[in-house]
């Protein structure tokens, strides 16, 4: 995904993020959450899922996923109290949920908070449990599995990324198929409350603040959007309207290309949406919502994450100060996950088949 940045930055590649966390309750955005993503479900087709629970998957063996010959494990170990049951993640790749998204920090109350491994599970009533990131300023992800018998089933269908990609390696398995006893997983990974989030590759909007960010873009300097790299792609250049508002329109102009500083191809835009100065969680940032007509991949947000992420501008107060383009991922809102995860059995079959 190519950056296009304000003053004297260069666009370059850009990296997003995601998780969710509770401490949001109450977050005023007017944004509406999208249509959910569709996972796609071919390798399972004819077979009904399992009525097993997201607590069951995780008690012994654990839940497995693959990245190439690497593997994550996540599973219950030790004694549950209060009902909320410690995890333990053994990964040799990237986490166990919604790794292809790139979360570098939350920010909460304007400090910066790295993710870690999940710490625990709680299970709900409804067959899902709610993973817990961290102790002292928890994170909250509700996870329900679809799970699907794969016994006797060529492996190779099975062995893809997020991303639907066919998996690195996965040629390998040939024509392979699951021993008996073998269990597949389609992951549902649902934020609980609004977050905003921070990429691990941070870059600096030139503005010390919210409102310094809305008086800089405000009136003939533009402040260019990521986008995607990709055939149709339409970079845009933003200028805010009423900087000294709430909220107020975002005007979408064409992005001048090959150009060092961000500058609008033309003097008319070709598209508007809104902006919004909001508080989430003790931290103040801005928030882009745009039309149906505005593809979200020419704003910064991904594929993976068009139903459930905003762009947002982040003010930090703590550690490297000033305003930073990252996300507002939604309460209620889920990132599309097309990698399946494994039981023992399988992913003992799936390691022998790939040589690892």
């Amino acid at each position: 995904m190519k950056r296009g940045n304000p003053g004297s930055r260069r666009k370059r590649l850009i990296a997003v993020a995601l998780a969710a966390l509770p401490w949001a309750a109450g977050a005023q955005t007017s944004s509406v959450i999208r249509a959910a993503p569709v996972v796609d479900r071919g390798p399972v087709e004819g077979l009904a899922p399992s009525n097993v629970s997201a607590l069951q998957a995780l008690v012994g063996e654990g839940l497995y996923s693959f990245s190439g010959t690497r593997v994550t494990n996540l599973r219950v170990r030790g004694t549950a109290q209060d009902n909320r049951y410690p995890l333990h993640e053994q990964a040799e790749a990237a986490g166990a949920f919604n790794s292809h998204i790139d979360v570098g920090n939350f920010v909460i109350d304007g400090e910066r908070v790295r993710l870690s491994s999940p710490n625990f599970a709680i299970p709900v009533p409804d067959g899902s449990v709610q993973v817990v990131y961290g102790t002292a300023r928890p994170l909250h992800l509700s996870v329900r599995l679809e799970a699907y018998d794969v016994s006797g089933r060529q492996m190779q269908p099975f062995l893809r990324t997020p991303r639907a990609h066919a998996m690195q390696d996965a040629d390998r398995a040939g024509s392979q198929i699951f021993p008996a006893g073998s269990m597949a997983y389609i992951v549902h990974a649902q934020f609980l409350d609004d977050v905003l989030v921070l990429p691990s590759q941070e870059s600096f909007s030139g503005a010390v603040s919210t409102r310094a960010l809305l008086a800089n873009f405000s009136r003939s300097i533009p402040y260019c959007l990521s986008y995607e790299y990709r055939s149709g792609a339409r970079p845009y250049a933003l200028i805010f309207r009423e900087p000294t508002a709430q909220r107020g329109t975002a005007l979408l102009y064409a992005a001048k290309a090959g150009t060092v500083f961000c500058d609008k191809a033309s003097s008319q835009p070709v598209a508007e949406g809104r902006w919004e100065e909001i508080t989430v969680a003790g931290t103040r940032a801005v928030v882009l919502s745009f039309g149906a007509e505005v593809d979200p991949l020419d704003t910064g947000v991904t594929e993976a994450e068009r139903a459930a992420a905003s762009i947002a501008f982040v003010e930090p107060r703590k550690g490297p100060p000033g305003v930073r383009p990252g996300k507002l991922y939604r309460a209620g809102a889920a990132i599309i996950d097309h990698q399946f995860r494994f039981n023992g059995t399988a992913a003992t079959a799936i390691r022998a088949a790939l040589g690892g």
